[in-house]
């Protein structure tokens, strides 16, 4: 299995989906895992397995105080930077509006 540190900067609550990938190729995207991030939170999510280890992409929602944030970013490339922010690195961190900045760190 493979593990992924979600860390929320954004100051307010997170819905987000982990798209996994079938394989290496970018092409194949494989199911979603549904994780919900209250502000400030921190939770490590369990995906994929031994042959599927990627990650291929991130939808965030954020709902709170009357405003709404969606976005989403699927990888196209493997080796792009998105693919090396979801894959080279063990926490993602959200901040910014409605989480959609999103860094990867090792820690």
């Amino acid at each position: 299995m493979a593990y992924k540190n979600l860390v929320n900067q954004s100051g307010l609550p997170l819905n987000i989906e982990l798209v996994t990938r079938q394989g290496s190729d970018p092409s194949q995207s494989g199911s979603t895992i549904a994780v919900s991030l209250a502000v400030n939170g921190k939770q490590t999510v369990e995906y994929g397995n031994n042959q599927n280890p990627y990650l291929n992409g991130l939808v965030i929602t954020a709902a709170a105080n009357g405003a709404f944030a969606n976005g989403s970013q699927i990888v196209t490339t493997r080796g792009s930077t998105w693919d090396n922010v979801l894959n080279t690195n063990n926490t993602l961190t959200f901040s910014g509006a409605g989480g959609l900045n999103v860094v990867g760190s090792n820690t």
